[in-house]
């Protein structure tokens, strides 16, 4: 048997990201997904199992590649606010920039899907994403980050980045300098002590 081509694997979960920019998650098929792919969709199923697997496979792709990105020169040691910001920006940035994979993220986040293994996730999850725990846990350790658990805090901050990113994709405000920082400030006054 012919060992499975890394780049049509690659080809398929970034079509599952393009049609559910188009037409939203609930829309995904393999037959849409075959023909964005340019593949058949026998060829499809040498690759994955059924349409279930295809999308765990790219939630778990995108989560990896936005949480690498999200920490990209973090460094614990320097100052919680200014550590956080650039967690921010580099949230922000990756949303700008990957649109399709970020409605896929946040539809399947609102989906049933995410309760087909929701407790492996979750725990990958808080693997991914220790350098911000651990942020968030100093911070409060210096009193100066609200004493709330981490996952509440978590998903307040990621709503604001969520919140910022469509409205600049919707044009609802232009992106700048002023408007990342008063988004971040917002952020800091809400998770502030």
């Amino acid at each position: 048997m012919r060992p499975l081509d890394p780049d049509k694997r690659e080809k398929i979960l970034k079509s599952v990201y393009v049609l559910t920019g188009k037409q939203g998650l609930a829309s995904v098929n393999i037959s849409g997904i075959s023909k964005t792919a340019g593949i058949a969709a026998g060829t499809l199923y040498t690759y994955f199992k059924n349409k279930e697997e295809v999308i765990q496979l790219a939630y778990l792709a995108v989560e990896d590649k936005m949480t690498q990105e999200m920490y990209r020169d973090f460094d614990i040691n320097i100052p919680v606010r200014q550590s956080l910001k650039r967690i921010y920006i580099n949230m922000l940035n990756y949303r700008l920039e990957h649109y399709d994979e970020t409605v896929f993220i946040d539809q399947y986040q609102q989906s049933g899907y995410i309760q087909l293994n929701f407790e492996k996730q979750l725990a990958e999850y808080e693997k991914q994403n220790k350098p911000l725990y651990d942020l968030l846990e100093k911070g409060q350790q210096e009193g100066i980050i609200k004493a709330l658990d981490a996952i509440v805090l978590i998903s307040f901050f990621d709503g604001a980045v969520r919140s910022c990113s469509t409205g600049i994709i919707q044009k609802l405000f232009p992106l700048n300098q002023q408007l990342i920082d008063d988004g971040f400030d917002m952020i800091w006054r809400g998770m502030n002590q």
